[in-house]
């Protein structure tokens, strides 16, 4: 079993090595693709199964045990659809469509994993001011402003027409993405105190990293800046996507290993 000083620099090395592979790139692009489509999954996975291991810590109807086991479920929700995305890239060879049943997935992950946040923000007893709500807020909402503004000039500068539902798609994931940085910007600012919340501590980081790969991600591919290992938003976003796994992960198994002191 991992010591639980040595996990964050464990969690450091292996991005550090993704990194350096990222630049390197031994074997080339498709190489890899491959490798980061495979790394992306795994983590996923591990992430999703320590979530839901962690929620049988405890008893049925707590706070906690609803919050880890919606957690775990959006875990799994976005691991089926990393699943699918794996499989166009490394079986087809092909990008996906948008929205394809991958990005339905992903929107669909938003739910559980929002109301996780707030489930654990509401049980540590986060004590933020109004102003300090306020002025969160207010940063998120111009950067959802901005960033429709945004995606809607990337699509209709673009040739031919874009469908409504591409739209209201990409508006429902900035909103969603906004939401679940809100509340994690919100506990983050608490959740430093407290031996009970560092597991927390790695969710909600996790998280904010998920929200900025999802707005670079959002803006390189309808601009078609986005591809494995050809620039510098697009390593942005693969190495985030990665990283935020891994700290998923990590929060499991620190919730997993948490021994308090009698």
């Amino acid at each position: 079993m991992l010591k639980k000083n040595l996990l964050a620099p464990s969690i450091i090395g292996f991005v550090l090595i993704y990194g350096v592979l990222y630049i390197w790139q031994p074997g080339g692009v498709r190489v890899l693709d491959v490798v980061t489509d495979v790394l992306t999954l795994l983590c996923a996975l591990l992430a999703a199964i320590l979530a839901l291991r962690a929620s049988r810590m405890f008893e049925s109807g707590t706070a906690a045990r609803q919050a880890w086991l919606l957690f775990g479920i959006g875990m799994v929700t976005m691991t089926i659809a990393e699943l699918v995305w794996a499989y166009y890239h490394i079986v087809l060879d092909q990008t996906l469509p948008f929205p394809s049943p991958a990005d339905i997935l992903w929107a669909l992950s938003y739910v559980p994993i929002l109301i996780s946040l707030v489930l654990q923000y509401r049980a540590l007893g986060v004590q933020a001011t109004r102003r300090r709500k306020v002025s969160v807020a207010a940063l998120y909402l111009s950067v959802l402003i901005v960033a429709l503004v945004v995606s809607v000039w990337s699509a209709s500068s673009g040739p031919g027409q874009i469908a409504a539902t591409d739209l209201l798609l990409n508006a429902f994931y900035l909103a969603g993405d906004m939401s679940i940085a809100f509340v994690a910007t919100l506990s983050l600012m608490f959740l430093w105190k407290g031996l009970v919340s560092r597991p927390w501590q790695y969710l909600m980081t996790s998280v904010l990293l998920f929200v900025i790969a999802d707005v670079t991600f959002s803006y390189s591919s309808a601009n078609d800046l986005y591809a494995t290992g050809t620039n510098v938003l697009s390593g942005i976003v693969d190495v985030f996507y990665l990283t935020a796994y891994v700290l998923a992960a990590a929060g499991g198994y620190r919730q997993l290993t948490l021994r308090l002191p009698e």
